[in-house]
């Protein structure tokens, strides 16, 4: 599957999280407190969809252990049942994985899941293996009780929901689970992206090494962490995790403030405009529904992508070392362009230039390294009277394939 490289755009839900903080040293919070009385899964794809996002992961585990869906482990041969699930909670609905799915496919959004592997504060596991440490409400599990936790409840969500765009291991998985995790989702979930899903999956994304909404420049394709590696082999594009509210804050806070529309929007230009994939969280309150003010900002944001980028000036594409962008008379007003390469061939491109010709000048705008799947260009100061660009291969792995030179004018005039 390809989603991690033509698809920017991801969406986090953390409704399960509300109580999450109290998972940190005391009791295990009771299912009980779990009551989003007004929850709505049309609600948030409506948010999604306001914002474009292709696609959505929904934290259907948490390191609390709390589920969204009705799992049904358990082993009779130590009477266990895991009872830490939405069933057992009062939310109105006992299948919010089911409901979020539903949800998503009216709209056209694909649908994938975050599950926390290495933490389950219920089953007393941290860093992938069972502590002794118990704290009331805590369940006792052996190690390998554990595991058969961790395969079955994966099971669960990987078979019975549909075809998953994305699954999501936060922290990465337990090695000692390495062979059945491969096995299990080569077998259900085969063209699913794995975000840290590196040994398990050939379809793996990496973290881009924070969560601020800044990937570097250059960020490459290959290589398994950080901004990755152009001599890598391994094909491991990145993706960029943040939030909406300020602080860092995944998990919703009436007091945490939203992040302005301007700071969104060099979000987008450091992340998908820098070769990656871009996971914006949203956080439902805890009556289970999208805040006003912060569907306000995603409506604003997705508006913002439409009307900057979707319709260039002009474009093109070309399968060689120059490719030139012309514009018909009258010149063009220019404040940015679009790079991308086809990467089913591979990332090929290593160093480029970008030469902007007007009637009165010929001027390199860019000397840049890594495209990808996208790179963003903004330029100091918009130029007039362009009549055409020039993309210049200075080094690559084979010859290149542009798949799209586009440029645009976002600014207008004067709102330099």
């Amino acid at each position: 599957m390809d989603a991690c490289i033509l698809v920017c755009i991801d969406v986090d839900i953390h409704i399960s999280c509300f109580f999450c903080l109290r998972c940190t040293g005391g009791p295990v919070p009771s299912p009980s407190l779990f009551n989003p009385s007004k929850i709505d899964t049309d609600n948030w794809a409506a948010a999604m969809k306001a914002f474009g996002a292709k696609y959505a992961v929904l934290v259907a585990k948490h390191n609390c252990g709390f589920t969204l869906w009705p799992s049904k482990v358990h082993f009779p041969e130590s009477s266990f049942i895991y009872n830490y699930t939405v069933a057992e909670s009062k939310s109105p609905s006992q299948d919010i994985v089911a409901d979020f799915i539903k949800s998503c496919v009216k709209l056209g959004i694909k649908p994938g899941f975050y599950y926390s592997v290495v933490t389950n504060y219920y089953l007393n596991v941290k860093a992938g293996k069972v502590q002794h440490d118990l704290m009331p409400g805590m369940a006792v599990v052996t190690q390998d009780q554990y595991y058969q936790v961790v395969l079955t409840q994966l099971t669960e969500l990987w078979s019975s929901y549909g075809s998953l765009g994305e699954v999501w291991f936060d922290g990465g998985y337990e090695k000692d689970l390495k062979d059945n995790l491969t096995a299990l989702l080569y077998k259900l979930q085969p063209n699913a992206t794995a975000f840290n899903g590196q040994g398990i999956s050939n379809n793996s994304i990496r973290w881009i090494g924070n969560e601020a909404g800044n990937a570097p420049d250059p960020n490459w394709s290959t290589g398994e962490s950080g901004a990755g590696d152009p001599d890598s082999d391994v094909w491991c594009p990145a993706e960029s995790d943040t939030t909406l509210q300020g602080s860092d804050m995944w998990f919703y806070n009436r007091t945490a403030g939203i992040r302005s529309l301007n700071e969104l929007i060099n979000v987008y230009h450091q992340t998908v405009g820098h070769n990656s994939n871009l996971l914006l969280d949203f956080a439902p309150d805890k009556d289970g529904v999208i805040p006003d003010d912060q569907f306000e900002r995603y409506s604003q944001f997705g508006e913002f992508i439409r009307k900057c980028y979707g319709k260039p000036l002009n474009a093109t594409s070309g399968n060689k070392t120059t490719v030139t962008l012309m514009f018909s008379p009258p010149a063009a007003y220019v404040d940015r362009f679009v790079l991308q390469e086809n990467q089913s061939l591979g990332q090929r491109v290593r160093s480029y230039t970008v030469t902007i010709v007007t009637r009165s000048h010929t001027r390199v705008v860019v000397n840049g390294t890594s495209i990808g799947h996208k790179k963003i260009s903004l330029l100091a100061r918009p130029m007039e009277h362009v009549t055409h660009l020039v993309f210049t291969a200075i080094e690559s792995v084979g010859v290149p394939f542009i798949s799209n030179f586009a440029a645009y004018a976002c600014l207008s005039k004067g709102q330099i």
